[in-house]
């Protein structure tokens, strides 16, 4: 059975990360996950990344990102194995960390998503990469051993420009290059998005959309960020979130919740999660901001 792991055993949850560099772990060959992503950086050495029936090999240069949820295991093959491991969750990241590239490709390492899968398992990074990375996770090191204080911190900063540099190297292998979405994909994705704008106060699916619009989940899920900017569920939220604001603001005699179900949120946690997420403030702050307006 998995382990299920999270900040708290680091004592990290407050800043929302963590980072060591490691030659072992309890965890080893143990099957586990998290709640946060982990980027892995292997240093020197080799290890097995295993997951369910696949297990790829790790060596120096190699690098994985696991999004929260994904069972998955590390064995240490010898005692020269050495490994950079970050934790960090999404909450590190101010409000418009979504719409960056960095963010949609997180968004697309879930499970549900086709994208990007082959960067859970390992991307090799040549030279330069693997400099510029292991400088990286080092200043990281020194600001947790520091405690800098988190509204001077240089932490989201820097998990975010690793993050770049992986996507970088995954970009490069001839293997994972974009997809570039054809002239009827095109097509197909601007009637999609047509449609979102008239109805995205209904409940939409990825799977209903791929159906309504005859295309694949694999062709949909490339050709739908590539041409909305967005990947399909933030691109809904973002819809939502921005009539919910509108309404906020000129009907004031709705309740929260009653703009919430308008906009197409079946429940308030959704709601409330995903307006302070685009909108930098809970609803609540929001309408407060609009009172004597």
């Amino acid at each position: 059975m998995a382990e299920f792991v999270n900040l708290e055993r680091f004592h990290a949850k407050a800043r929302h990360y963590h980072i060591y560099r490691i030659r072992s772990t309890y965890l080893d060959h143990q099957p586990h996950y998290h709640n946060y992503y982990q980027i892995c950086f292997v240093v020197s050495g080799e290890l097995q990344h295993i997951q369910q029936r696949e297990t790829v090999r790790l060596t120096a240069g190699n690098a994985f990102i696991v999004p929260p949820g994904f069972i998955h295991a590390l064995h240490f093959e010898n005692t020269r194995s050495e490994v950079y491991s970050l934790a960090f969750e999404w909450d590190l990241f101010g409000p418009g960390f979504s719409q960056s590239e960095a963010g949609r490709f997180l968004t697309g390492l879930h499970a549900k998503d086709p994208r990007h899968i082959g960067m859970r398992l390992r991307t090799v990074l040549d030279n330069p990469q693997r400099q510029h990375l292991q400088n990286i996770l080092d200043c990281l090191i020194w600001q947790q051993q520091e405690k800098i204080p988190d509204f001077v911190s240089a932490a989201p900063n820097l998990v975010a420009s690793a993050l770049q540099l992986l996507i970088q190297s995954y970009y490069s292998q001839p293997q994972n290059a974009p997809h570039t979405p054809t002239a009827r994909d095109t097509g197909t994705v601007e009637q999609c998005l047509e449609y979102i704008d008239a109805h995205f106060r209904e409940a939409l699916s990825l799977n209903e959309l791929c159906k309504q619009f005859g295309m694949s989940r694999s062709v949909f899920c490339a050709a739908f960020p590539q041409l909305s900017g967005l990947p399909l569920r933030q691109y809904i939220a973002q819809k939502r979130i921005a009539e919910a604001q509108m309404l906020i603001r000129s009907q004031k005699q709705l309740s929260l919740s009653e703009v919430a179900t308008s906009v197409g949120y079946q429940d308030d946690t959704t709601f409330y999660r995903n307006f302070l997420k685009i909108a930098g403030v809970t609803p609540s702050q929001y309408r407060c901001l609009w009172e004597d307006q």
